[in-house]
Order: C-alpha cells, then structure tokens, then sequence
C-alpha cells in the first residue's frame, strides 16, 4: 500500500513538474499568456492601470506598455529568456519569494515558473493578472526584505528617478539576495525613436554600460554573478544585463 502511494506521488510529482517545464518552451508560454489575456482583459475585463504623480515614472509609460501588451507576439515574452537563463545557474532555493518588476504580461512569470520558481510575484503600473500587483518601483507596496529575489527585465529605464528606485529594489530585496537587472543599449538617438514613433519617450538620460547600472545601487553591490556589458564595437542594439548579490 506504502509503495502504491508513493509511485502515486510521485508519478503525480512528475506530471506537474512536466507541464511547468513546458513553460520554458516559447511558443507554448506564449499561447498560454495569449489565451489568459484573453480570458482576464477581454472577457472578465480586469486590466487596472496606475498613473503616479510624483514625477518618477517616464513619461508615455503606461501608453507604450499598452500599446505593447496588445502585440501578441510579445505575450510570451521570450526576451526575458536572457534574464531568467543566468538566474538559474545561481544557487537559489526554487521556494524563495521572487519579484519580477514591469513584466508588463503574464510571460515572465510563466518563464520564471518554468525554470522551477514556485514563489513568483509581478508588480507593474498595469496589471490584469492575479500574479501581477499593481504598484510603483520608486514605492513598492512590500516589507522590507520580502524577496529572495528581484528581477528588472528592461523597467529601470522608464524611471526618471533611478536612485530611488534601486534604493526601494534594495529595501525589499534580503541581505544577500540577488537583483537581476537588463537594460537594452542602443545607437539610435532619442530623438529619432520619438521621430519613428511619433510621439515622446522616457530615458533619454540613458544606461549605456554594466558600471552605470551597478552605480545605481551603490555599496550595496555584493558579489557579481553574471555581466553582460557593451562590446568595444557595440552594433545598434545590445542587451546590458547583471545579476549580483545585495549586502546591507
């Protein structure tokens, strides 16, 4: 009867854990993301939007993530593959509580939920999601140290006060826990994005090296885990990404 149970359990352990690895698979996260956006905003009609006024936040940030959460291509979110992939060659326990910062979609929860994370919070200005709060990076809605870990794929640049951002990223994050961080370089001048696109856009005060972003956070950078910095001959576009450990 015992080795009945077990052989249960554990067949039902294994079938669970399949399905989450599907997540890590981008068509399937981005299916599963399309049809939850379906269900949540279409339908159930439960997207939520928040507009700080404190003059933190960039301007024509909520317009442009809308615009963005729109795009079904993006439902899965696969950039965030470069963020999540580093994360999980670092010894973290797949219980910890993580925040994704600005996911905009479902798809980087899902994405963190495939590679093993069991304990996955979203917080953005817009949100249709039960995983995903509704909130402001300068003024997070959490305890002091209530994450293991905290992620930022591509959301520090919509910040027109930086400092206080990281400075909240350090307040929530645990003494020793990681903060992950990307940014994406690119040549093309301000100006010229707001000409392409046809209307203004945050962080023309730009990020353009790994040293710029850890500079944010100050003597609170610990032990750097993984860095992906500007190339000497940068082409257009570049991914900046670090994922270090915090001290207080």
């Amino acid at each position: 009867m015992k080795k009945n149970h077990s052989f249960l359990w554990n067949f039902a352990y294994e079938t669970k854990q399949f399905f989450y690895q599907l997540l890590r698979v981008d068509i399937v996260r981005q299916f599963i993301a399309a049809i939850r956006y379906f269900c949540l905003v279409i339908i159930l009609r439960r997207l939520k939007t928040l507009e700080p006024d404190t003059g933190d936040v960039g301007v024509n940030t909520v317009f442009m993530n809308l615009k963005g959460l729109k795009t079904f291509s993006y439902m899965g979110v696969n950039r965030s593959n470069l963020m999540v992939q580093p994360l999980t060659a670092i010894r973290v326990s797949r219980s910890a509580p993580v925040l994704s910062i600005g996911p905009r979609s479902e798809g980087e929860i899902l994405n963190l939920l495939g590679a093993g994370f069991r304990n996955v919070r979203g917080l953005d200005l817009m949100t249709y999601s039960p995983w995903i709060d509704l909130g402001d990076m300068h003024a997070m809605p959490y305890k002091d140290n209530a994450f293991e870990v905290t992620m930022l794929g591509w959301v520090i640049t919509y910040s027109d006060n930086r400092k206080k951002a990281a400075d909240e990223i350090i307040r929530v994050t645990r003494n020793g826990g990681i903060v992950a961080v990307g940014v994406e370089y690119t040549s093309i001048s301000g100006e010229q994005i707001e000409k392409n696109l046809g209307y203004e856009v945050c962080g023309k005060d730009r990020l353009e090296s790994v040293q710029a972003i850890l500079d944010l956070f100050g003597d609170h950078v610990d032990h750097i885990y993984f860095s992906h910095d500007l190339p000497k001959n940068p082409p257009k576009q570049w991914q900046l990404m670090v994922h270090f450990s915090i001290k207080k």
